[in-house]
């Protein structure tokens, strides 16, 4: 459709204008209300495409080349360079650009702008990184699922990268920007995408360098995309559901549905290795005794290289000496080698310097101490021993896990809460020490009640799935009274708690209102399970409630992680420019899967719509792409927040589990997928030969991948900012025993092949490719590829029919299976 020199591309509700006036031709995105059109975005009168060297901005005039069905075609060449654009219309704007140079060109910037006319306050807002200062873009080393997203009202814009072109054409760094603040040079909001140079600044956020130039060589054809998606009168929830939905079916369904990569081993060979890290090469386990029980536990940090320093144990009279030389002794920045780490934790000559020195001379403290808190959670580690220690028959792995239960159930308690840290005397101790509590890695005398809440909630999973010792129903009930007691006004349950000499609890106004009480959430609808308290329920609801109204309006995604870890913020810090409060995703994880837990309790489905409200924050955190640009494969990983770097964290683990059960309650094949594919990421930055084509960046240079340090797991990649791994620092229970934790958890209650009766799908999840499957009449065809150096699937299923079912596995009959077989689970032995 045109008018004069205006072109049109429409559907029913929005529509794309473009103005060929004055030598210029430019755009404008409007929105259909009764019988006008209401413009939302703009490119202010120039052309979109806009051109940067230093601060001197130009654009180029494209000229109308013709329309074919749903697309428009635009092209411009001049003496300088040669443009198409082609512009498609679905439900969204998908713009094509193919730029050549004729000559030699530097620039700083070249990209795609938009104003927003909708004005500077709006109601929702996402980026994938913040940018609270003006020198701030976001980088591609963030993109992650990336997306801006702008809500004012009944509008709603997204601006999304084409991936595909990315990954096919990134011949310089790509940016997002996302800006709200209004100056004097900058009159209306905007959001933009193209090429530009950054750089990683403090921790971690990027700057762009407008001095800094991309050379673009003669003849070098550049080619990239972006979509716009409008919405209208759809809520936050539905918006994040169908862009989530939009990110997963255009990029990650379709790798899944290629391969089985990033896994290339079965996981029981992985869950090996990392075992044998644990117990034989590293020797990262204790035993001793608490009271005369036999107790034991995994060390909560070591470091790679083939030398090491001995553990260092801690005797009760040197503990307080001990804990005021602490002050995070690595990845804090109080110590020395925190000074220097954090100094120079953006610069890859320095870290590599950095590896290199700490895996070759020994100077790194290896402190003999279990913790039991929210990264290093000894029995979240117990649970998988635990379950393999059963599936192999290996009664020393059963003893280990009972040994770690044990240890918390001995462990001096006051009023419901218990240390956070132990500290073995010597091996085969008979005397421990302890500390109450953590913020981060920094010893404190208060209790974190996540810690305490989030230890009891996979004391009770243990409980339920292997082993039924009452102490630990003693444990729950203790501290559920405490809860009880101080529940704020509000609905929120503090973060720290300390306890006077008349055992009365004191609250602490840290993290107070933050979103740390999903991890209660998460304890309480576990507790209740078991116990059927009602007042359990009562106090959860309150917490949701208290989520509802202070915390998901907002995505204030606070809790101990970005204010003690790294990062350290402020507790005030809010990004103007994007309107966004720092996010950090164990929260956001404890309060989906506690919300989520709420409603199959009590069947609310506003509950499950608050669930789903937050998982799909979560979801943006994933990684649904291979980057090209980093060094593994970083399909299914998750970040750990918003103003880090991480790629595929090791907190990836926690969150398998979750979205497997939302998909059980929602159908939506998108949750499972998810969670196969994060399951897989799990085991990508393990170190192991065999991952030297899937992750070659997070190998390079270690020389003990076949030795001493074969089967640890690292914490994540890219932590910097730049395509380069973490130096040395490993934590068993935060790589290696997360992500057994996460394959023992699916195994058990999933297995390797699912079944769904319900729904009439087959899941392949361990190492099995479904190809094909056939559910007719009491018959179920199955044909599947398995991977290479597996013996024998778990099979499992749900809402089996009654009078049992065929199964044909590759043409081989199974027999009849009953419904009972197929819940609990059997073994088959491939042929």
């Amino acid at each position: 459709m045109s008018n004069g020199t205006n072109k049109y591309i429409e559907n029913d509700f929005f529509r794309l204008k473009i103005i060929e006036e004055r030598n210029q031709t430019t755009e404008k995105i409007e929105v259909k209300e009764e019988d006008d059109w209401i413009p939302i975005l703009s490119s202010d009168g120039l052309g979109t495409l806009k051109f940067y060297k230093e601060k001197k901005m130009y654009s180029k005039s494209i000229k109308y080349f013709g329309k074919e069905k749903n697309k428009l075609k635009y092209e411009l060449k001049d003496n300088e360079c040669s443009i198409r654009l082609e512009i498609e219309n679905k439900d969204f704007l998908h713009f094509k650009y193919r730029i050549s140079f004729h000559r030699k060109v530097k620039l700083s910037k070249l990209i795609a702008k938009y104003s927003i006319l909708l004005g500077k306050d709006p109601d929702f807002t996402w980026v994938p990184h913040l940018r609270p200062n003006k020198k701030n873009i976001i980088p591609d080393h963030v993109f992650r699922s990336p997306v801006i997203i702008y809500k004012k009202g009944k509008y709603t814009i997204s601006l999304i990268p084409d991936l595909n072109k990315l990954k096919d054409n990134r011949v310089n760094e790509t940016i997002m920007d996302f800006h709200l603040k209004i100056d004097d040079k900058e009159q209306k909001p905007y959001l933009f995408y193209g090429y530009g140079n950054y750089k990683p600044t403090g921790h971690i956020l990027f700057n762009h360098n407008p001095k800094k130039k991309m050379k673009f060589k003669s003849n070098l054809e550049l080619s990239f995309g972006y979509f716009l998606k409008v919405y209208k009168d759809n809520s936050v929830l539905d918006i994040l559901k169908d862009i989530n939905h939009f990110l997963w079916e255009t990029y990650g369904k379709p790798l899944m549905r290629r391969a089985l990569d990033p896994q290339i081993l079965p996981y029981d060979i992985n869950v090996q290795e990392g075992l044998r890290a644990i117990f034989e090469r590293h020797k990262s386990w204790a035993v001793f005794k608490i009271n005369g029980n036999p107790c034991g536990g995994v060390f909560q940090n070591t470091w790679m290289g083939r030398r090491k320093k001995k553990y260092k144990y801690v005797s009760p009279d040197k503990i307080k000496n001990h804990k005021s030389e602490n002050i995070s002794q690595i990845a804090g920045q109080e110590s020395l080698w925190g000074k220097i780490i954090m100094h120079f934790s953006n610069s890859p000559f320095w870290i590599n310097i950095f590896d290199k020195f700490t895996r070759n001379i020994p100077i790194i403290k290896r402190t003999a101490e279990i913790w039991n808190n929210a990264w290093f959670l000894n029995l979240r580690t117990a649970y998988g021993f635990r379950y393999f220690g059963e599936l192999w028959q290996d009664d020393d792995l059963i003893d280990k896990s009972k040994r770690m239960v044990n240890t918390l159930i001995n462990l001096p308690t006051k009023i419901g809460v218990f240390p956070s840290v132990i500290f073995p005397e010597s091996p085969n101790a008979n005397k421990i020490s302890t500390i109450n509590g953590l913020e981060a890695f920094n010893y404190v005398d208060d209790y974190h009640l996540v810690d305490t809440g989030l230890t009891l909630y996979w004391a009770l999973k243990i409980y339920q799935d292997f082993w039924k010792n009452n102490e630990i129903l003693r444990l729950a009930k203790d501290f559920s009274d405490l809860l009880f007691e101080i529940q704020l006004d509000n609905g929120a349950i503090p973060t720290y708690i300390n306890v006077d000499e008349k055992n009365r609890p004191i609250i602490k106004d840290i993290l107070i209102d933050s979103a740390s009480s999903g991890a209660i959430l998460m304890f309480l609808t576990e507790y209740y399970k078991i116990s059927k308290n009602e007042k359990l329920i009562e106090s959860a609801e309150k917490i949701a409630e208290y989520l509802r109204k202070e915390i998901i309006p907002l995505d204030k995604w606070h809790d101990f992680e970005p204010f003690f870890s790294c990062t350290h913020l402020p507790f005030d810090f809010y990004d103007e420019n994007t309107k966004s409060h720092c996010m950090n995703t164990l929260c956001i994880y404890w309060n989906a899967a506690g919300l989520f837990e709420l409603y199959r309790i009590t069947k609310d489905v506003k509950f499950l719509d608050l669930a789903e409200r937050v998982l799909s924050i979560l979801s943006l955190f994933q990684q649904v792409w291979d980057m090209p640009y980093i060094s593994f494969n970083t399909i299914g990983g998750f970040a750990s927040q918003n103003e880090d770097a991480e790629l595929s964290d090791a907190r990836q683990a926690l969150f398998v589990r979750v979205y497997m059960n939302f998909y059980l309650e929602t159908g939506r094949k998108e949750y499972m997928e998810r969670a196969i594919a994060t399951l897989r990421a799990c085991w990508t930055l393990q170190l192991l030969p065999e991952y030297k084509n899937q992750s070659p960046g997070n190998i390079k240079g270690i020389t003990t991948v076949d030795g001493i340090d074969k089967g640890c797991v690292c914490e994540n990649y890219g932590h910097s900012g730049h395509d380069i791994r973490v130096p040395g620092y490993i934590m068993f229970d935060w790589g290696v025993g997360s992500s057994i934790t996460a394959t023992a958890y699916t195994k058990k209650h999933f297995g390797d092949i699912f079944i769904d009766f319900q729904e009439k799908i087959v899941w392949g999840i361990c190492g099995i490719k479904i190809e094909k499957y056939n559910f007719k009449n009491n018959k179920l065809t199955i044909e599947y590829q398995s991977i290479s150096g597996k013996e024998y699937c778990l099979i499992k299923g749900r809402k089996s029919p009654n009078e049992g079912i065929e199964l044909i596995l590759n043409g081989k009959s199974l027999g009849l299976k009953k419904k009972q077989i197929l819940e609990v689970g059997f073994r088959y032995k491939f042929p």
